[in-house]
């Protein structure tokens, strides 16, 4: 989903920003009427689990990779365009300090994932729920499958864009950028996203959605209007446990990616959604996942006991995701349209030539994750560094994205009016505003 630089024209990737700043602006002008002390702190929390969640890769049909966004469930608690700003932050910082997607690339992949994605998850969501109690099931069914829906318009988008790259720039008969046609982008994002990522971004959401109906039902109540945009019943939580639902909802996800697995590899495990898994060297694996398992241990509950008690619960949660994070680096294979030149050479025969001469012009200090850590060097070097670099650039992206996105909001609070106050006013200039 995150496209680098090299496979959009760079007139076409910063062509986008005509679409894209706009509506930040837009964003900034909106959400100031739904920013205060409460809801400030859940933005950042939102932003830095979009940013974390990006970092899990999935396999998917095709033999690649995808991964869930998170979009949908902010723009249903905080509305979308809070949902624009927290999206776009995570988007913008992947690119500048984890090279996740490209510089040039950023109006395109904001456009895509913290736009298109939020606001029709959000509309599906609020058409299938109705007039609903606010804390009911039918709302949790329905964020599911708003944000399954608005995460494969993306996707769509994504195609889209990469396969009009050969009709709109060729040179010679040879695309000067991605060559990947109409008719093989928009199928591989398509089936990619709606029989794997598309399926655990709606687990995702709904999940989060019923947590926070039954833990934090005053987020939703306290914003009602953004939630509904119509005066609904409050409603009484499900009487389901959390953890039961989360259990069946992660089985059946796991079923299902299992079987369509099964289909798209031709029946064969070895082959499983295509991919060849033989590639994986499972030792190496096994020694990943002891490190993760080591550092888990001594972390997790370090971040309980150090961590205030605000922040204890999300402090904790947020550690052991970005611990677990390089599970994501198992699967074979890279996301389709992410690849580095090297790959279209393998598929192609050739660089493009714009490709080629753009793809390496920036370089993040954390490229790829990847920290370096020059004290490990035995033959495990690699593993170490991509175990321990993922989940420490897990850890420093959601402290600067929380940061950023709490800067942020104070500042659209302070130098922004809210949109209320913007309208032109008949009263006389003597007369006092409202606060």
């Amino acid at each position: 989903m995150h496209i680098p630089d090299g496979y959009l024209s760079p007139v076409f990737s910063l062509g986008t920003g005509v679409v894209t700043v706009p509506l930040w602006a837009r964003a900034a002008s909106k959400v100031r009427s739904v920013l205060n002390n409460r809801t400030i702190p859940l933005l950042a929390i939102f932003a830095a689990f979009s940013f974390t969640i990006m970092m899990f890769n999935v396999p998917v049909p095709g033999g690649t990779t995808a991964h869930a966004i998170g979009g949908t469930l902010i723009a249903i608690v905080l509305g979308p365009w809070a949902a624009v700003v927290g999206v776009s932050t995570a988007v913008i910082i992947q690119a500048l300090f984890f090279g996740d997607g490209g510089v040039l690339t950023i109006f395109t992949n904001c456009l895509n994932m913290a736009i298109i994605l939020p606001f029709v998850g959000y509309y599906t969501y609020k058409l299938i729920a109705g007039r609903s109690p606010l804390l009911s099931v039918r709302r949790v069914w329905a964020a599911g499958i708003g944000s399954y829906l608005g995460i494969s318009v993306a996707a769509f988008a994504v195609g889209l864009e990469l396969g009009l790259q050969p009709i709109l720039f060729s040179q010679n008969g040879h695309p000067l950028y991605s060559p990947y046609t109409l008719n093989v982008s928009l199928p591989a994002m398509l089936i990619a996203n709606m029989l794997g990522a598309s399926l655990v971004e709606g687990l995702v959401t709904a999940l989060g959605l019923a947590y926070i109906q039954a833990n934090h039902p005053e987020f939703l109540t306290s914003l009602r209007t953004i939630v509904t945009g119509r005066d609904v019943e409050e409603g009484q939580v499900q009487k389901t446990s959390l953890w039961q639902v989360f259990t069946i909802g992660a089985v059946l996800t796991v079923i299902a990616l299992f079987v369509v697995g099964l289909i798209t590899g031709g029946g064969s495990i070895a082959h499983l959604f295509g991919a060849d898994w033989s590639q994986v060297n499972w030792a190496d694996v096994g020694v990943m996942l002891l490190i993760t398992a080591v550092i888990a241990v001594i972390l997790i509950p370090l971040a309980w006991f150090v961590l205030p008690k605000a922040l204890k619960g999300v402090g904790t949660f947020f550690v052991a995701i970005a611990i677990i994070a390089p599970l994501g680096l198992i699967a074979p294979g890279f996301a389709f349209g992410e690849g580095a030149p090297s790959d279209v050479k393998a598929a192609f025969g050739y660089i493009p030539q714009g490709l080629q001469q753009i793809s390496g012009w920036f370089s993040a200090p954390f490229d790829s994750y990847n920290v370096p850590l020059p004290f490990f060097n035995d033959a495990n070097a690699p593993l170490w560094h991509a175990a321990l670099g993922y989940e420490i650039s897990g850890i420093v992206g959601v402290l600067l994205i929380g940061l950023l996105v709490l800067g942020i909001a104070a500042l659209i609070r302070r130098y922004l009016p809210r949109p209320e106050e913007a309208l032109p006013s008949h009263e006389p200039e003597s007369a006092e505003r409202p606060a």
